[in-house]
């Protein structure tokens, strides 16, 4: 059921809502202009790159594309709503999209409302769906019909972006001078792990951690290519680690082609961002020639890295291990062939602190295996258990625990020993 918008939790011009064929914003000029958004945000990274190239292309599946001007301004209709409506700073808002141009637009949205971003993957099952409300006590969802219908009960305000109802409602709300919100140091995004110790787990990441794991890429992979392609889900970890680093490099956001259809892109060059998983699925069949192919969540197989050289020999692959989120990473490398040691995890990203410690936290040396953990201004800053968990004695706030058992070689490089419990 799709409540009054007017009832809902709080915190220009027209154009065609995400749902619809867009067309392009009309223009509007006043005398003077806002005042250039902070780039230490991820909002405002955005913004500053829609007000640079308005007419490119920010996302583009087969339903239609979206530049980033048309995302800008209905993210800044929408999030004018939503404040309101009653959303406020730090408020918690969940996102289930099944298509990535509302995703993109609820999600820019929540973050110039101030609100704290939760991704809630299409195709999660219903266990997943009620953790992710539980956890982060959200009162608000940015759903589509088919998601509204299908996870969300009473008890929820839920706006479908699918809705033209719902577009006709926000474009009666002004947009609000105060926005945006966002401050780099305040909650970006709720990110939640149905894996691990204590499962399900969330993560609070901040504007910062996100800025400097995509800096980090854009430094030892290079700028995103004009097309990145995702194999994944609207808002799922995978998608998102795509999404902010196409975006800080003015790139696109494309799903994959299927097999057998033409990429397209007119020799654009492009990226693909996936998890393993996805990657092992596609490889075989890949209907696109990628510069490069960027794996993020758990570790690259072996057999995985050998698939990849012996199908794409001419394409760069790069793995981020990220185990608890599967999107903030914790160590980086780029693989080559031949002879991938099959356990590697790589070395630490900058800014991620790791330590290697025993059943009671104490930190061991090299060539010992134990539990992975880290800290550092890269990853999220603190975690939200589920209720009724009770973290051991030793485990120290601000380091997150993988359940990943690993040791660090004496090289400073890490690699998989057994499986933590």
């Amino acid at each position: 059921m799709t409540t009054d918008p007017a009832a809902a939790p709080r915190r220009g011009p027209a154009a065609r809502p995400p749902h619809a064929a867009p067309a392009p914003p009309r223009p509007a000029r006043a005398a003077a202009g806002p005042p250039p958004p902070s780039q230490d945000t991820l909002d405002g990274r955005f913004t500053h790159i829609a007000r640079r190239r308005p007419k490119a292309v920010a996302v583009q599946e087969p339903g239609g594309e979206l530049t980033f001007a048309q995302a800008d301004l209905w993210a800044s209709r929408l999030a004018s709503m939503l404040m309101h409506g009653g959303v406020q700073l730090g408020d918690p808002v969940i996102v289930h999209c099944d298509d990535h141009r509302q995703s993109l637009v609820a999600q820019l949205a929540v973050l110039k409302a101030g609100g704290v971003c939760v991704p809630a993957a299409l195709g999660l099952g219903t266990r997943e769906l009620r953790a992710i409300g539980t956890l982060s006590a959200a009162s608000t969802v940015l759903c589509s019909r088919s998601t509204q219908k299908a996870a969300w009960a009473r008890r929820y305000t839920t706006l479908a972006l699918d809705d033209p109802e719902t577009w006709r409602r926000i474009t009666t709300h002004r947009l609000d001078t105060a926005l945006p919100l966002s401050h780099p140091a305040e909650a970006a995004y709720l990110l939640l792990s149905h894996e691990g110790p204590g499962a399900p787990t969330g993560h609070l990441v901040d504007h910062r951690a996100w800025r400097l794991a995509v800096d980090e890429r854009i430094r030892t992979a290079g700028p995103a290519p004009g097309r990145v392609h995702v194999a994944g889900p609207p808002s799922s970890p995978a998608v998102l680690s795509a999404m902010w680093w196409a975006f800080a490099s003015g790139a696109s956001v494309r799903t994959m082609p299927r097999p057998g259809s033409p990429a397209g892109g007119g020799g654009t060059p492009c990226a693909a961002v996936c998890t393993p998983e996805e990657y092992a699925t596609l490889l075989d069949a890949l209907p696109l020639r990628p510069r490069l192919v960027q794996l993020v969540g758990g570790p690259a197989p072996a057999d995985l890295v050998t698939r990849h050289f012996a199908a794409l020999p001419g394409t760069r692959l790069r793995a981020d291990f990220a185990p608890t989120d599967g999107v903030l990473p914790w160590t980086s490398r780029e693989l080559t062939p031949p002879g991938t040691a099959p356990h590697a995890l790589g070395t630490p990203v900058p800014q991620v602190r790791i330590r290697v410690v025993d059943d009671h936290g104490r930190a061991l040396a090299s060539d010992r295996p134990g539990e992975l953990c880290a800290t550092g201004p890269a990853l999220p800053f603190t975690v939200v258990h589920r209720p009724g968990h009770s973290a051991p004695a030793w485990e120290d706030a601000p380091f997150l625990r993988s359940g990943v058992s690993a040791r660090r070689l004496p090289d400073g490089s890490l690699e998989l020993a057994a499986t933590a419990t």
